[in-house]
């Protein structure tokens, strides 16, 4: 009977509807449970407890392109420190494998970061320097003003233009015009973006600025975008939000921007869903949409695709080693505080390691392009820019949004030609580890084909 029941529950997943997002449903538990007891003829009472599974649907189409423009937008606030240089070290994989991809891509790629502006705190009155002077020493930065909503506000020139490394030779970087290792090595230069930026991350105002400028989206070609950030999207084009505000009464500082990004205070972010339509507008000459591909490199809880932050465990060892300790006494030896100094530099090392805020707006651009998503916190970043590269391609692999309540319970279809089947567990797919959770990966008949489209239905306990 436990048999039967799991097969009405695999025909209820494959008979699901073509959902975008979860779908609660609460009958498998018991029909399992009634089987069970059916079978056994007990009359033991038994405690139910209500099973609330969530139905899953992943779907895409794989769609070749034989060019592609690459945006990589990178967080340049000071939580950063470390991690532009993991990325750094992971762009020859990245370019070698862009370079196998088959059949070949002419593409290019740009680099621009998330700062745009930056509002802050509260002032008065608006437009009095003494005001903007207060902003100044309170924030501990220059070119601050009290706006007309009373906040400090100051903006940035360069925000949404495309980032030249000193050692790269143009701010757009094209594979033809380099060899491999040049080109990896000039955009390494360009990703290493620093960590003086606005401590408002706008990443996905400043990919919108950044993909106006002039000659950068070629006809005919696939657009990506990847974020690499540990922190929250704060884009906030009509300055309606002060993102870090001082509670009066303790003096701490609090993050408006991941209030309302986990839903605890009504919005004044910019919605996802506007970002979202003005990809979807871009065309080509001939009017046809443009493809659009959406990583997300973010704070993610460890091992899977849920937002959270995560920890990187051999970043925090660094902290702790030799090396690190002598570097913060170099810095601490002339302090009067000497203790002080030195727990101050070790938790600084610490927090930089982990992810700062879970990056749930990203989460939400990436998969309503049936996007990927991956951890920021890794201490290597390939296994990150590889999956970016295969979303340019012909992927290999699919992650899973949640690890599946029971591998029978996944269904993996094909529609190829006109005419759909489905995959077979252990012989078209199977079901692998990844450091970012479960994934599909493809095999036999079912390895994916231009213009198959994939789709994934599956019962998860989340």
């Amino acid at each position: 009977m436990q048999v039967a029941a799991t097969l009405t529950a695999r025909r209820a997943v494959q008979t699901l509807p073509g959902i975008r997002g979860p779908t609660c449903m609460r009958f498998i538990g018991s029909l399992t449970l009634l089987a069970s007891l059916w079978a056994c003829q007990s009359y033991v009472a038994v405690p139910v407890q209500p099973v609330t599974l969530v139905a899953v649907s992943q779907r895409n189409r794989v769609r070749v392109f034989t060019k592609a423009d690459v945006l990589l937008v990178i967080d340049d606030s000071f939580s950063m420190s470390g991690k532009q240089q993991r990325l750094a070290a992971a762009l020859q994989n990245f370019t070698n494998d862009l370079d196998a991809l088959k059949p070949p891509v002419d593409y290019q790629v740009a680099v621009t970061t998330t700062t745009v502006s930056e509002r802050l705190g509260a002032c008065g009155p608006a437009g009095d320097p003494n005001a903007a002077a207060r902003c100044d020493s309170e924030w501990e930065a220059p070119g601050f003003s009290c706006d007309s909503g009373l906040a400090c506000f100051r903006s940035f020139p360069k925000g949404g233009q495309f980032n030249q490394g000193s050692a790269a030779p143009a701010p757009v970087l094209r594979r033809s015009d380099y060899t491999g290792q040049d080109f990896a090595r000039y955009l390494a230069s360009s990703v290493q973006v620093g960590v003086n930026g606005a401590r408002q991350p706008q990443g996905m105002e400043a990919m919108k600025m950044a993909l106006r400028q002039t000659g950068f989206l070629r006809d005919g070609s696939k657009i990506v975008v990847a974020f690499f950030t540990d922190a929250e999207d704060c884009s906030d084009p009509e300055h309606r939000l002060a993102m870090l505000q001082k509670d009066p009464k303790t003096g701490n500082i609090v993050d408006q921007c991941a209030i309302m990004a986990r839903g605890d205070a009504q919005s004044a972010l910019e919605p996802v869903a506007s970002y979202v339509n003005y990809l979807r507008g871009l065309k080509d000459s001939d009017g046809t949409p443009k493809e659009v591909e959406i990583g997300a490199v973010v704070s993610l809880q460890d091992g899977t695709q849920d937002p959270g932050l995560c920890a990187n465990p051999a970043c925090d060892a660094a902290c702790d080693a030799p090396a690190a300790m002598s570097a913060c006494d170099g810095r601490c030896k002339t302090s009067p505080t000497y203790q002080i100094c030195m727990a101050d530099c070790v938790s600084e090392c610490h927090t930089f390691c982990g992810g700062q805020v879970p990056g749930r707006r990203y989460l939400e651009l990436a998969y309503a392009f049936s996007g990927i998503a991956a951890n920021v916190c890794s201490d290597d970043a390939s296994p990150s820019v590889s999956r970016l590269s295969s979303v340019i391609g012909i992927p290999t692999e699919i992650l899973l949004r949640a690890p599946p309540s029971s591998p029978e319970l996944l269904v993996v279809r094909l529609e190829r030609g006109g005419h759909a089947f489905e995959c077979a567990a252990g012989q078209g797919y199977d079901i692998v580890s990844t450091a970012d959770g479960p994934a599909v990966r493809f095999a036999g008949n079912c390895l994916l084909q231009p213009n198959d489209v994939w789709d994934l239905r599956y019962l998860t306990n989340r």
